[in-house]
């Protein structure tokens, strides 16, 4: 059976998406979904990548996220440029 995925959201991160227009279920699609991780960063002490993927719309999008404990945090996000996007559909085809 497959693991399912948690996720830490408190106000802070649920608002500060929606200040770019991903709702807390379209951070949760990407990350729950087929995605593909872009990059890695470290910021003030904390491992941090970006992974691009689709929400259940069909929407491509970032996401920037950490792992904390056993549970993904998403921290910002925006709509997917076209390099990522074309990226993104050689990895897994067409939405």
């Amino acid at each position: 059976m497959e693991k399912s995925c948690e996720f830490d959201w408190d106000e802070h991160n649920e608002q500060h998406l929606a200040r770019h227009g991903i709702s807390r279920s379209d951070a949760e699609d990407v990350l729950s979904g087929n995605h593909i991780l872009l990059e890695y960063q470290t910021r003030s002490d904390e491992q941090r990548w970006v992974a691009v993927g689709t929400t259940r719309a069909g929407r491509i999008i970032s996401i920037v996220f950490a792992v904390r404990g056993e549970a993904m945090r998403p921290i910002t996000g925006w709509d997917a440029d076209k390099a990522t996007i074309d990226l993104y559909f050689q990895q897994w085809g067409q939405v």
